[in-house]
């Protein structure tokens, strides 16, 4: 049996057109994933969608091993809907009319993989939708899972190779340190991705097992890690196996 995880984002438009109701849906969903792979530099094979529950809803998964993370990103900046919004309006042709542009064209909606919905995408349907989107925020309701179920949610979502990354979540759990937001998250503008991120903080936690050990990985751990300060703001803070941890705790529980 294969077992795989990724996150996801289910999208409910609660404003439908009374009439092409199903046009407006299959289009707004090509939208919202081309606008989402161009503002977030994925590719393609990084992000699929679909409609569910009778085409209702749409469905985003991060399809690519590992994930980026990015549907997470989205909402936590609650900003977030208003750029992809910009970015659909411009890959649409809103923000600098083609004329050759009919209702899609393989420059802004169609594509190989979606053919079969060719005949109902029409970009003008999702126009004022996406105008509308522009001026959104995102609101998060208070996250109501217990610190048992974060700590676990968290160990999902490590490295399985990394055992060390897993002794050192286990232990902030154990000694009642605040626990990180989340593992193994991507910071796209620095392209880094800690161990584990206190987003508030601006801290990035990173757990250094015997594998950087060598001179090289620690040159590279010391590039990537001075570029990701320099770029984004936050504070790196390596944990290293070889040192006492409850020590490297303390100085991680000051700094959150």
């Amino acid at each position: 049996m294969v077992k795989d995880t990724s996150n996801i984002l289910v999208i409910e438009p609660l404003s439908l057109p009374e009439t092409n109701t199903d046009a407006f849906i299959i289009t707004l969903q090509y939208t919202l994933e081309r606008a989402i792979q161009a503002l977030y530099k994925l590719e393609n094979d990084e992000l699929a969608s679909e409609r569910v529950g009778k085409g209702k809803y749409l469905l985003f998964w991060e399809a690519a091993e590992g994930g980026a993370g990015v549907l997470s990103q989205i909402l936590e900046d609650f900003t977030s809907f208003q750029k992809i919004a910009q970015e659909a309006l411009d890959i649409c042709h809103f923000l600098e009319p083609k004329d050759s542009c009919a209702q899609a064209c393989y420059q802004c909606l169609l594509s190989y993989r979606n053919q079969f919905d060719h005949p109902h995408l029409n970009r003008y349907l999702i126009s004022e939708f996406l105008k509308q989107l522009e001026h959104s925020q995102v609101a998060l309701e208070q996250d109501t899972r217990s610190r048992l179920e974060h700590y676990q949610t968290l160990l999902e979502q490590t490295d399985p190779n990394s055992q060390f990354e897993r002794v050192v979540l286990k232990a902030i759990y154990e000694q009642g340190i605040k626990l990180p937001d989340s593992a193994q998250e991507l910071i796209p503008e620095a392209n880094c991705k800690p161990d584990f991120i206190y987003k508030k903080a601006k801290i990035a936690i990173f757990c250094d097992g015997s594998v950087h050990d060598s001179p090289e990985q620690q040159q590279r751990d010391r590039v990537q890690r001075e570029n990701l300060e320099s770029v984004t703001g936050y504070m790196a803070v390596s944990i290293n196996y070889q040192e006492d941890l409850l020590s490297q705790l303390e100085y991680l529980h000051s700094l959150i």
